[in-house]
């Protein structure tokens, strides 16, 4: 990772603040020796045995965790504490756990069930597309007692993960004894934005005399501002690979070629995101059991994010200030790798005025009212009657999304000597829009931005999901067969999204036909980008224009008659193209045997599985609705085996196939367009079903009580893997460069290995570490490239075999942890590092996101045996999250996006009896 002077600064800091965490602890463990003969272990030694006794009693290949406690899940995100088991890395593009990779499977390709069955979920931001997976942000960690991951396929348990499945498990009342009762309170404080949000849960459970009738209920709310600085790439052009045909031919330069000013960014951005957000959540759970033979629970849960937020994003637009500049070699310089590392842009009356030329912009993006939620109702129960067992669970799960955008763009007129900007990109790794130059007037604007782009649009989308099953097991004594089990499951699932916008007919970017000058919408508000953790650069600082002065403005304009020529507009128009439904009937059966005879134990089973699916869309005019209709039937056997070599030691090996559906919207024919950046995504309704063969093959160790070291080594062998392939295409009448569209490719192969130790020490301290290796072979696929005739004129396509990636597979990750606990204490420190991974393929080349390290640490006092004191900090080093593109044509390294989302710090007090 890079390091100035700052990233210095910020390493002593964090050197610093895990010392204070530490040396309390240090001293109290002197104390603790001095005045006891025996150190009693409780809190994260308990969860520790839990875990690995649930990892070593499995006939599968399981990881879990557990809480400490009632509300004292590890981590305030479930998905930051999935990210310390062996082969399991997360994304935190916004500060905090989202999406989960498994073994290099990505997020999407992975599920997550709640207490057995698929969460309902969505997405607060209207550029997240609609996917399978969870989203971790929505979750309360207080609501969860633990977590189980599968990594080897069971017949018994849905399919749909292709790394991995995950397992949440909320807790039941007849449990717990009766009026237990837990409560928190704490503050959080956040580096960037030096914001300090509140947060609170509450949990109570009853049950009667009898046990046979229970109910809890939980409660929790968590406020966090977010505050995230950067720079934003959108996408290079220069030397690149070949287009696929139907792309338009790249940026042409004044001397009509588009390679000898070197490879630059389209735009550079320094962007501001902040937001507001509130989680609230409820849990009831409702425990009835009449008698030996009868347990039957009713669960609900739901949660909700509001998220309002606000994007800011001063942008210029290096690609036109070469294009369209002229040939004036003193306006920049291009270094020996063609990489343009500097580049001085001025409006003049040399440069055309033409839209296509203008190359400075201002957005600021308004989502007030965005918010998600899901909402879980769940029955079941189970009967007992000698060796006959029967499970039945019925429910739904809806998971819904609103996003709100007022986006607003200024613009500047390019043949405006007051408006221009320098970029800077040395070494080509570091790419950085410098506006200090223009601070007089950005400080206080006149008419040098004219709001010439204005759109209010709502975007909703819903998933939902009923749900059935019935398992059967029964007891038998087949030689080392002891139970035989059978199940049947059918459910029906939707996901929806539909888009209406508000925008403007007849509006022009400058000048006459736009709402008006920067000026007249300024009330003196001020915001200030700090640059120096992501781009080694100072601050800018830059006016923020009155978001109701614009909407006001926008809203004043007469709606569109009938042949009007002038500003005008159009109301709650349905964008047809973003709008879509897909719809799927699954039916599963399945049947296991269970086995266990001299140290061997383990499962051996067989799932059949049936989709049904239908996919509603439109057109690329967006003129006519298209229905897409695909099945499709796989058979996916299991095998799970365990052999307790001695007392201490287990062998395992696991085989199987794993069955994952492209996510909603890669199966929609549907798109998603950003017009004003030339970026989008699009679906794919003739994506198939990723499909692998896995297997597994490890050794565990348990030489002591919460104590381990093991090894694991696994492949699988995947056919039809979806990746993103990124194409330039006119849709609706509007050029996009960066179309990102899924597609099916070839055969690709996942070997790897995973190593965990763990170790506790009669002194109460204890060590946790495990590394994962990961290769990921690239799959070949086929592209058609253009046929070029001597001007430059497509003629045809040929087919070439080119090799693309698997997206979010870091090589390396590792956790190194430690932990120190007594009666008084508890306290924990852990290091996480991924290696870098690929992303996407673009027209320059592939799209990576750099390594990635985080440190967080958490001190608990116990005051009394019911009130605790706690101390948490998160990315204490202040890391920040880097994109890069390698330029297919040489491999040369060309910087792009990166952003600081800044450390967070917990201080808190919880009580319980």
């Amino acid at each position: 990772m890079k390091m100035g002077h700052r990233g210095f600064q910020k390493k002593m800091l964090a050197s610093s603040i895990a010392s204070c965490l530490l040396l309390p602890v240090m001293a109290q463990a002197q104390e603790t020796e001095q005045l006891f003969e025996e150190v009693v272990v409780t809190g994260i030694r308990g969860s520790l045995e839990s875990s690995l006794d649930m990892k070593r009693d499995a006939s599968s290949v399981v990881d879990a965790i557990t809480a400490e406690d009632i509300g004292k899940f590890p981590d305030k995100n479930v998905a930051e504490s999935l990210a310390r088991i062996p082969g399991i890395t997360i994304d935190r593009d916004f500060g905090e756990g989202q999406g989960v990779t498994i073994r290099g499977v990505a997020p999407d390709q992975n599920i997550t069930l709640l207490n057995g069955q698929a969460v309902g979920t969505s997405n607060w931001f209207v550029l997240s597309n609609p996917t399978r997976n969870f989203n971790y942000e929505i979750l309360a960690s207080e609501m969860i007692a633990g977590v189980e991951v599968y990594k080897s396929a069971q017949a018994d348990i849905d399919e749909g993960g292709l790394g991995g499945t995950v397992i949440l498990r909320t807790r039941k009342p007849l449990d717990l004894d009766a009026n237990t009762f837990h409560a928190s309170i704490e503050g959080q404080y956040s580096s960037n934005g030096e914001n300090f949000d509140p947060a609170a849960s509450a949990m109570y459970s009853w049950k009667n005399d009898a046990d046979s009738f229970g109910v809890m209920v939980s409660l929790s709310q968590q406020n966090r501002s977010v505050f995230r600085e950067g720079m934003e790439d959108f996408g290079y052009f220069g030397p690149s690979v070949a287009r696929v045909e139907g792309l338009m031919e790249g940026p042409t330069l004044a001397d009509g070629t588009n390679d000898d000013k070197g490879a630059i960014p389209w735009g550079m951005g320094s962007a501001l995101f902040e937001q507001d957000r509130k989680r609230t959540g409820i849990d009831i759970t409702a425990q009835f059991a009449p008698s030996d033979n009868l347990d039957m629970s009713l669960h609900y849960l739901s949660s909700e994010m509001e998220a309002d937020n606000v994007n800011s994003n001063l942008i210029g637009i290096p690609f036109r200030g070469v294009a369209y500049l002229g040939t004036d070699t003193d306006m920049g310089n291009t270094n020996e790798q063609g990489i343009t590392d500097e580049l001085y842009v001025r409006g003049g009356e040399n440069h055309e005025a033409a839209s296509w030329s203008r190359f400075l912009a201002y957005d600021n993006i308004y989502r007030d009212g965005s918010e998600m939620s899901t909402e879980v109702i769940d029955f079941e129960g189970t009967y007992y009657n000698g060796p006959h067992q029967l499970h039945w669970q019925v429910g739904q799960t809806t998971g819904e999304g609103t996003n709100r955008d007022f986006f607003t763009e200024f613009w500047g007129a390019p043949t405006d000597e007051r408006t221009g900007f320098d970029f800077y990109n040395p070494g080509g790794q570091t790419p950085y829009i410098d506006f200090t130059s223009y601070n007089e007037w950005l400080s206080n604007p006149t008419d040098e931005l004219w709001l010439g782009g204005a759109f209010d649009q709502i975007n909703t989308a819903e998933d939902q999901e009923n749900y059935a099953q019935l398992d059967y097991d029964l007891e038998v004594d087949l030689g080392a067969v002891n139970m035989l089990s059978f199940g049947a499951k059918v459910r029906d699932r939707s996901f929806s999204q539909m888009r209406f916008q508000t925008n403007l007919a007849n509006f022009n970017p400058t000048g006459e036909g736009s709402l008006g000058p920067a000026g007249d919408f300024w009330t003196g508000d001020m915001i200030t980008v700090d640059h120096s953790a992501t781009a080694g650069r100072g601050s800018q600082t830059y006016f923020m224009p009155d978001r109701e002065l614009m909407y006001n403005a926008f809203y004043a304009v007469d709606p569109c008659a009938t042949d009007t020529t002038v500003l005008c507009r159009v109301d709650d128009q349905i964008q047809n193209l973003a709008s879509f439904e897909v719809e799927e009937d699954i039916t599963a059966l399945y049947a296991m045997a269970t086995f266990e005879s001299d140290g061997i134990r383990g499962n051996v089973g067989l799932r059949y599985v049936e989709t049904d699916q239908l996919a509603y869309g439109y057109n690329a005019d967006g003129s006519a609705q298209d229905a897409y209709e695909s099945d499709y039937a796989e058979f996916l056997p299991s095998l799970n085996v365990a052999y307790d070599l001695t007392e201490e030691v287990v062998l395992r090996f696991a085989a199987g196939r794993a069955l994952t559906r492209p996510a909603p919207f890669q199966l929609a024919p549907s798109f998603n367009l950003t017009p004003e950046t030339g970026r989008g995504t699009a679906g794919n309704p003739n994506l198939k079903p990723l499909v692998a063969d896995q297997y597994e093959m490890g050794i565990e160790w348990y030489f002591a009580d919460a104590s381990n070291l093991s090894a694991t080594a696994f492949k699988k062998d995947i056919t039809n893997f979806v990746f993103n392939q990124t194409v330039s295409a006119e849709i609706d009448g509007v050029q996009y460069n960066q179309l990102q569209r899924p597609e099916n490719g070839g055969a690709s192969n996942i070997d790897g290995v995973e190593v965990q130790f763990t170790h506790t020490f009669d002194s109460g301290f204890g060590l946790l570490a495990n590394y994962t290796y990961t290769d990921v072979s690239p799959a070949e696929v086929q592209n058609a490239v253009p046929v070029l005739d001597d001007e430059g004129n497509i003629t045809g396509a040929t087919l070439e075999t080119s090799t693309v990636r698997f997206p979010n597979a870091s090589k390396d990750t590792y956790n190194l942890g430690a932990f120190y606990e007594n009666d008084v204490i508890s306290a924990r420190m852990n290091y996480s590092y991924r290696s870098e991974y690929f992303m996407a393929q673009t027209e320059i080349g592939n799209q990576m996101r750099d390594e990635q390290v985080q440190l967080d640490a958490q001190i608990s006092y116990y005051v009394t045996d019911n009130l605790s004191l706690k101390l948490e900090a998160l990315n204490l080093t202040d890391e920040v999250i880097e994109n890069y593109y390698i330029r297919a044509t040489d491999g040369a390294r060309l910087g792009g996006t990166s952003f600081s989302n800044g450390q967070r710090i917990f201080v808190g007090a919880s009580y319980k009896f």
